[in-house]
C-alpha cells in the first residue's frame, strides 16, 4: 500500500520525532531515511541545504502544529490545552520525547539557521498568547512578559518532568501560571 504523505512530509516528521528523542547533534541522516522510508536523493531535493534546512523546516512545522493545535480560546483554555497535551505526550512514551523546538533552540553555532527557526516559533507562540490575553482584558506590555514566560516556564518544566521522570512538575506550572493570568486580568 502507498503512503499517503510525501517523502518530504515523511522526512520532516521523522526529523520531528529524532529532535525530540535525540536533539539536533544526535539526528543522523541515515537514521532519518530509515525511519521516513526515503531515499538519500530526497533530502537533496526537498532540502538542498542538506541537514540544517531540513531541521530548521521541521522545527517551524513543529511550531505550526501546536500553533493549530491550541487554537484561539482564552488564555486559560489554551494554557490547559498545551500543559494538557504535554502531560499526555510525557506519560505516553513514557517521558522519552521532549519539545523539538527547545531542542533545535539549543543546537548551537554550527546550526544558526535551526537556532534561528526556533527564535521564530517561540515569537509567533508569545504574540498568539499575548493576543489571547490582551483580547482578555491585559495590557499589551505585560501580556508579552507573561507570554514569554509562559513558554519558558513550560520548557523548563517539560525538561524537569522528564529528568525526574513525573508530570508533577507541569501540573505546577498549570496551578501557578493560572494564577499569574488571573492576576493580569482585570477583575
Amino acid at each position: 500500500m502507498a503512503s499517503r504523505t510525501s517523502p518530504r512530509e515523511r522526512l520532516l516528521d521523522a526529523t520531528i520525532t529524532s529532535l525530540r528523542r535525540h536533539g539536533v547533534q544526535g539526528t543522523g541522516i541515515a537514521e532519518l531515511l530509515s525511519s521516513s522510508g526515503t531515499a538519500r536523493q530526497s533530502i537533496y531535493q526537498h532540502f538542498p541545504g542538506g541537514k540544517a534546512e531540513l531541521v530548521a523546516a521541521a522545527t517551524r512545522r513543529a511550531g505550526d502544529f501546536m500553533a493549530r493545535r491550541d487554537g484561539a480560546s482564552g488564555p486559560h483554555a489554551h494554557l490547559d490545552r498545551r500543559v494538557d497535551w504535554w502531560v499526555g505526550q510525557l506519560e505516553r512514551h513514557d517521558f522519552a520525547l521532549g519539545c523539538p523546538v527547545a531542542a533545535a533552540a539549543i543546537a548551537g553555532s554550527e546550526f544558526p539557521e535551526v537556532v534561528e527557526a526556533a527564535a521564530e516559533v517561540f515569537d509567533t507562540w508569545t504574540r498568539s498568547y499575548a493576543g489571547l490575553l490582551v483580547e482578555a482584558g491585559a495590557e499589551p506590555e505585560p501580556a508579552t512578559a507573561l507570554a514569554r514566560f509562559q513558554i519558558s516556564a513550560i520548557e523548563g518544566a517539560i525538561l524537569t518532568a522528564r529528568a525526574l521522570r513525573t508530570v508533577e512538575p507541569l501540573e505546577d506550572l498549570r496551578t501557578h501560571l493560572h494564577r499569574l493570568v488571573d492576576d493580569l486580568l482585570p477583575h
